[in-house]
């Protein structure tokens, strides 16, 4: 597995800079996405705010793994969700909970739940009308390695649910002309 190496600079949203730059080099390989998401916690926590709780429960089994590419999704979406909830999810001030959840269900799907304890979006919302860059992009690069994206919002906060799909592999290879679905 490889080394994960948090790089000390915030990288804005919308920038191909990435927390973790040794999984940029790393190619088709897989990472461990429990220790990804331990990552990802604790840098979020230093670049947004040292004082934000961030709980994280992980019902993985042993070596949930994810494609390199997959795990810088996850850090570019995954930051872009806390730090919003930090700056949008209390607009009176109070302490902000971010929790984040994730498990693999039965057919194979890793289901990762972050949620936050804020006000939720207006109930007027609409995503098409009324999303901002970051919710724009963090559906984007998510639709770009085929990963679908939920969002609920009510009044104990606006939750996100991003499933990664199982990548299958082929038994046999392919012959002919025709496409294996």
């Amino acid at each position: 597995m490889p080394k994960l190496g948090l790089d000390t600079g915030r990288f804005p949203p919308g920038s191909n800079l990435i927390p973790f730059p040794d999984l940029a080099k790393n190619g088709n390989q897989t990472v461990d996405l429990g220790s990804v998401l331990i990552e990802l916690v604790e840098h979020c926590r230093r670049q947004t705010a040292p004082d934000l709780t961030i709980s994280l429960s992980a019902k993985l089994g042993a070596g949930a793994l994810i494609a390199t590419q997959e795990a810088t999704t996850l850090e570019f979406v995954i930051y872009e969700i806390v730090s919003n909830a930090y700056r949008h999810s209390h607009p009176s001030g109070a302490p902000v909970e971010v929790t984040i959840e994730c498990s693999v269900n039965r057919t194979g799907e890793i289901v990762i739940d972050i949620g936050d304890d804020g006000v939720g979006l207006p109930p007027d919302f609409a995503e098409w009308r009324d999303a901002g860059n970051g919710m724009v992009s963090v559906r984007y690069e998510l639709q770009k390695i085929g990963a679908a994206l939920n969002v609920t919002s009510d009044d104990l906060g606006l939750r996100f649910q991003i499933i990664l799909r199982p990548r299958r592999q082929r038994a046999t290879p392919a012959r002919g002309n025709f496409v294996w679905l």
